[in-house]
């Protein structure tokens, strides 16, 4: 098995690459363009209220204008280009330059202060910068000052270059991108090379330091190595449906050619034959039927019918089931526990998970040996446990026992299907508990099955 990249995906993928670099750099670049101009509009247009302001103020106070009803014009400030009283109907304006247009405030409200306005509208944007103050004979004093030579000029200058500056940031955003893109290449080189043609089941390792591509590495490493696992695992089950299938239905053929060719007369030949193959079907049909109910319990798709269940008297019903076959094995079972251990469970499939583990205890124990069910409550979880004195688990096989069809060498010689205890796990889990083992060797086992208590008992 092989994990690569194809040509023609690094290609787009660097193409990807490429132009998603290009464009956030791009935009950002864009963006810390528009927000450079905003704030140096902001600021100049701060500035120039600011500078307009103090003009004023200190032309009012030089010339004692500010808190008296007597009038003593002086020349305007420099920073101002003009000063407009409005008295009443009775205007006055002083101006430093002769080339200033008085009619341009005529219609302009004295009270009219903004930010680079139009004089003659100054709702509209223009390259004015207008102040009033109020005068202590009720008058109103207002100044201008025209900031189209300075700080507009300024910004202007600015704003017509924007196009060569966004230029520049897209030939460097391209630049960049492709560094970018030149730096992310080497290590996704050398993952490709790491995971190309890996054996099934091999861990990889990264070559040289660990960089910004480590971790994806380590996640697909891991992913494969699962896959590989898993093919693994599902051929080795195949392996086992085929070996464990292949008696059945090769006792089901048997029996129907020799029904087929036999020349008897008597109908219960053919009814025994008949009876014969309806019970390896039945037993084809339960190992199927107990893999489709595994796979929706490991798939999380297992269908339960909850409802409040008493553990100790499902573990009696099980137990009277099962005590002619144990009377058989000259095998004493005893049943104790908490009567009061409510849980909320599928009670039809809670009783196949005590009759798998109370199969396998009878059916691996030894002559006159015993089996001991024991339910008792720990915190918020009831534990049930089966005591067998019986063959035991060998240590390289107790982590193996919970697999799909797996069956241990020394459990061959017993009829089964090596589904029990994987349909135990599975069906436990869906009921969020768990199933443990203890054993040994020759001396018996010890499964335990912890699910949690109704919320009611548990409090």
């Amino acid at each position: 098995m092989s994990f690569g990249f194809s040509k023609r995906f690094c290609f787009s993928s660097r193409t990807a690459r490429f132009l998603t670099f290009f464009i956030l750099l791009l935009g950002f670049a864009a963006a810390l363009h528009f927000l450079g101009l905003t704030a140096l509009k902001k600021h100049l247009q701060q500035q120039a209220v600011s500078n307009a302001t103090s003009a004023l103020q200190d032309y009012l106070q030089q010339n004692n204008l500010l808190h008296s009803v007597s009038f003593n014009f002086g020349n305007p400030p420099a920073d101002l280009d003009f000063i407009r009283f409005v008295i009443g109907d009775e205007q006055l304006l002083i101006t430093g330059t002769k080339q200033f247009d008085f009619n341009k405030l005529v219609d302009l409200p004295p009270t009219a202060t903004g930010e680079w306005v139009n004089l003659l509208q100054p709702s509209q944007r223009g390259g004015w910068v207008l102040v009033s103050m109020s005068l202590a004979h009720g008058g109103v004093v207002q100044g201008g000052v025209n900031v189209e030579q300075n700080g507009l000029a300024v910004y202007q200058l600015i704003l017509n270059s924007s196009r060569w500056i966004l230029l520049c940031s897209a030939i460097g955003a391209l630049v960049l991108a492709l560094l970018l893109v030149f730096l992310l290449e080497i290590p996704l080189r050398e993952l490709e090379k790491s995971l190309k043609l890996a054996p099934p089941l091999e861990r990889q390792t990264l070559a040289g330091k660990e960089n910004i591509l480590t971790p994806l590495f380590q996640l697909l490493e891991k992913l494969f190595y699962q896959n590989s696992s898993l093919i693994s695992e599902m051929q080795s089950s195949l392996d086992n449906v085929a070996h464990d299938l292949r008696t059945p239905m090769t006792r089901l053929r048997a029996i129907a050619e020799y029904a087929l060719q036999s020349d008897s007369q008597d109908p219960n030949v053919y009814r025994n034959a008949l009876s014969d193959c309806l019970e390896e079907s039945e037993r084809v049909v339960s190992m199927l039927g107990v893999m489709m109910s595994v796979a929706e319990a490991e798939a999380g798709t297992m269908r339960l019918e909850l409802q409040s269940v008493n553990v100790l008297e499902t573990l009696k019903d099980v137990t009277e089931l099962y005590q002619y076959v144990a009377e058989e094995a000259g095998i004493v079972i005893s049943c104790t526990g908490d009567r009061e251990l409510i849980i909320q469970a599928d009670k039809t499939r809670l009783s196949q998970v005590w009759a798998n583990l109370l199969d396998n205890a009878i059916k691996y124990g030894r002559e006159n040996g015993s089996v001991k069910i024991r339910a008792v409550r720990s915190g918020v979880e009831a534990i049930v446990s089966f005591i067998d004195n019986g063959i035991g688990i060998s240590e390289s096989e107790i982590n193996r026992i919970w697999e799909r069809l797996y069956r241990g060498d020394r459990s061959r010689s017993k009829q089964g299907l090596g589904l029990g205890l994987n349909y135990v796990k599975a069906v436990v889990e869906a009921h969020q508990g768990k199933a443990l083992v203890r054993s040994t060797i020759l001396e018996g086992s010890c499964f335990e099955v912890h699910l949690p208590l109704q919320r009611e008992i548990a409090e």
